[in-house]
């Protein structure tokens, strides 16, 4: 009996061919597919600039006119040191904030641009009430002020510093209302007994030694 034997094709190495298969070419980023915003761009946009300059000229304001509430009350006729000295660590607050949000600036590869810091309000701050209604209308000012720029940030799709924002400023900010909101309420408790002023003082002292 004959066998006939059929004839298998070669079919060569398929290692060999497998390793050898040409890798498509990965997409060029000329294409339209490609083209992103870069979000985490290095150089900040022109509006956001200008918006932060004005913030540090927001913050500076704050920081001089607490500075001339806290020499108020450092002086040899008021004599409320525990006043002074609280006026005077808001101040250092606010100016920290200026110089935080102006080297932010640098790093962005911004420009600061320092404007005139407008006068504190005459008034001499004798009045507790005044003095401190005036701080928590400062407070809400700078807080504003800082919730426009996270928005700008936002419109203009720069994650960078709307996040810079946020985790810098936003939750130092609501506990320094917090703590204003405090003390306007601890001085309404205050301000009718004949020494609520001197009380108010040295608990504010005993505070900030």
């Amino acid at each position: 009996m004959s066998v006939h034997i059929r004839h298998v094709p070669r079919l060569g190495n398929p290692l060999k061919r497998l390793f050898s298969s040409k890798i498509p070419n990965p997409p060029s980023c000329d294409s339209d597919d490609c083209k992103t915003e870069n979000l985490a761009s290095p150089s900040v946009n022109a509006h956001i600039q200008n918006a932060i300059n004005e913030q540090i000229n927001v913050e500076l304001a704050a920081g001089y006119t607490y500075l001339s509430m806290s020499f108020h009350f450092a002086k040899s006729t008021v004599g409320l040191i525990g006043f002074s000295k609280f006026y005077c660590t808001m101040s250092k607050e606010e100016l920290g904030h200026a110089r935080s949000l102006a080297e932010y600036l640098l790093k962005r590869n911004g420009c600061v641009d320092l404007g005139p810091i407008r006068k504190p309000p005459s008034c001499s701050w004798s009045n507790i009430g005044t003095t401190l209604n005036e701080t928590l209308r400062l407070e809400n000012c700078v807080s504003e002020s800082l919730s426009a720029l996270y928005r700008l940030a936002e419109r203009h799709n720069d994650p960078v510093t709307a996040d810079f924002i946020v985790t810098e400023f936003f939750k130092e900010q609501i506990e320094s209302i917090r703590s204003v909101n405090l003390l306007v309420a601890r001085w309404r408790t205050l301000e009718k007994a004949p020494n609520g002023v001197y009380l108010l003082d040295q608990e504010l002292r005993n505070k900030n030694d």
